[in-house]
């Protein structure tokens, strides 16, 4: 987060809330493509919560441009596939 932002982040203790997020995108107006964004802390902005994304990942460079110009999110372009491990599914990038 940039200092001075009016997004602030919320703790407990000096800890955070974060995970990952991982979407597969059937149809889109990029076409299909698949994310991972990993979600670095919880944060407040106008009495909105909800997750700040530090990394983003896409696997097109379509959703790579829409990222940056759009939206102006700086997405990294990764070879993302999901592994259906029966009880679990494992997302790699090799």
């Amino acid at each position: 987060l940039k200092p001075g932002s009016d997004v602030n982040i919320l703790s407990l203790f000096g800890y955070s809330l974060g995970g990952t997020v991982t979407l597969d995108y059937d149809t889109s107006p990029v076409g299909p493509y698949r994310e991972y964004v990993t979600m670095s802390a919880l944060v407040m902005k106008k009495g909105s919560i909800g997750q700040w994304g530090s990394r983003l990942y896409v696997s097109t460079q379509e959703a790579e441009d829409v990222c940056r110009d759009l939206w102006g999110v700086p997405a990294e372009l990764a070879n993302i596939d999901f592994v259906d491990k029966g009880d679990r599914l494992q997302v790699t990038s090799p």
